[in-house]
């Protein structure tokens, strides 16, 4: 647990840099002659097509590096082909990806309704490339975690975050103000950065291609991959559908910028889990039953906490340093924010399935919460504006996480402590809706209310760990 926490620690704060620096910067970027809210409505459009074709250049590949790495890495010949293997088949869908959009560029544009959007050619191209870059940059953060080099984790993850933005800042303001200039900047800083790790890893692995190798890792990947596809829709289908509404998509993509930030806090504190699960799985799951849980609580106690701590900071930044519009996401960070409770429920259930490579039931359970995210972000975004796109994520979420963690009952039954994993976060969740629509209804404060919210969780966390509270030092926190 000591290694755990350390580890956790430092994936969270490294993970967290990239996006934090992104949004740190917006308030210099935004207000009188600079970019505005249509304008950010525009990159929050680039960036829902660059997640788009990420998740085609990777193909799963980074879980199943994660997974495949433990199969191969007593055996430094079948690891080096796994590794190089892996980046050789990113680059490949990369070249057919460029390739399909340089045909089908006339008509991809035709799908939005904003003008500037229309023009493709203008913009799509580097923005796919965006994609691709990250495909390569997230798999190589995978690989250094699994191998524990940790130093080249923390290189990795700041450069990422210091080149993309550096540039993102130079396309602005020397080249042009505007979402192209975003997008351009983007993509020269994630290309620098991904043409170095490409280099890196063939002068480490060499340039291999073994069928035999990657054949079970394809296999592996492709449910994988099917699940990423439809979890895209149930990611951005809300800005699709906001499109039309310039200035609302401007103000909930600039709330979710900031959520992106505690998404790669959660995917740092799971990049620490996971492996640590997975070597505990492999070891004897009966032996190692209740480390396993323990690290599963840490997890569900430590995003709690960092909920807590995060809303009302980000409601200030929002509320007193944007001179735009944008200052109006302020409302709507602690109903944004407390979704992330079924964000890492949804991982800690996804673990076991994983290890045991039981993921083809997955595509029908993310088909079904697809639908229903569809289906309420149509019903709802017209009536409702930006709320609409709020009830839709949180239901959605909810949906997810939970068939996720009926599916993994089925597959391996895990005495988790349901009070701490599942009833509580859920039961937040809910106070914090009501909240948002009694602040509404009533015209309350939002800072007020948002308290409310904080106390909440911090009064979950003390009924679920004042047994081990009274028992410190915090290894003792997540107890069983």
């Amino acid at each position: 647990m000591k290694e755990y926490i350390k580890l956790s620690t430092l994936y969270t704060i490294v993970a967290a840099f990239p996006p934090l620096l992104q949004v740190l910067i917006q308030p210099f970027i935004e207000g009188k002659g600079r970019l505005s809210v249509v304008d950010f409505s525009h990159i929050a459009i680039t960036e829902t097509i660059s997640a788009f074709f990420f998740m085609i250049a990777m193909f799963a590949f980074s879980g199943a590096l994660a997974r495949f790495y433990y199969d191969h890495k007593d055996n430094e010949k079948d690891l080096k082909a796994l590794i190089s293997g892996c980046f050789s088949s990113i680059l490949l869908r990369g070249l057919l990806i460029l390739g399909a959009a340089f045909l089908l560029k006339d008509y991809i544009g035709q799908v939005f309704s904003q003008t500037e959007l229309q023009d493709f050619s203008s913009y799509g191209f580097a923005t796919i490339f965006v994609g691709i870059s990250r495909a390569i940059n997230i798999s190589a953060v995978t690989l250094y975690r699994n191998e524990k080099k940790v130093r080249k984790f923390i290189m990795i993850s700041l450069l990422i975050g210091i080149f993309r933005v550096g540039f993102q800042l130079i396309g602005l303001f020397y080249y042009e103000m505007s979402f192209i200039g975003y997008v351009y900047g983007s993509c020269v800083g994630a290309g620098i950065i991904s043409l170095a790790i490409i280099i890196h890893t063939y002068w480490r692995n060499g340039i291999k291609y073994d069928n035999k190798i990657l054949k079970p890792v394809y296999q592996f990947a492709f449910p994988l991959f099917c699940n990423a596809l439809i979890g895209w829709g149930i990611l951005y289908a809300d800005r699709y559908f906001l499109e039309s509404y310039p200035a609302d998509l401007g103000i909930y993509d600039t709330a979710l910028r900031f959520a992106m930030a505690i998404e790669m806090v959660l995917l740092g504190i799971g990049g620490a889990i996971q492996p640590e699960i997975f070597r505990l799985m492999k070891d004897g799951f009966e032996k190692n039953h209740a480390e396993i849980k323990k690290y599963s609580h840490a997890m569900m106690a430590q995003t709690q906490l960092l909920l807590a701590v995060l809303i009302l900071p980000v409601m200030f930044y929002l509320y007193y340093f944007y001179d735009s519009k944008l200052s109006l996401a302020s409302n709507i960070i602690a109903i944004v924010f407390i979704k992330f409770l079924f964000r890492a429920q949804n991982i800690i259930f996804l673990i076991p399935i994983l290890f045991l490579k039981k993921t083809t039931a997955l595509f029908f359970i993310y088909t079904i919460v697809l639908l229903i995210n569809l289906l309420l972000n149509y019903i709802l975004i017209p009536v409702f504006g930006i709320y609409g796109a709020v009830y839709a994520n949180l239901a959605s979420w909810f949906a997810l996480s939970t068939l996720t963690f009926i599916y993994q009952r089925i597959v391996i039954k895990i005495k988790w402590n349901i009070k701490k994993i599942y009833i509580y976060p859920t039961i937040l969740v809910l106070i914090a809706l009501i909240v948002e629509l009694l602040k509404n209804f009533f015209n309350l404060n939002l800072f007020l209310s948002a308290l409310i919210v904080i106390l909440s969780i911090f009064l979950s966390l003390y009924l679920l760990y004042k047994n081990e509270l009274k028992k410190l030092p915090y290894k003792k926190l997540v107890g069983t």
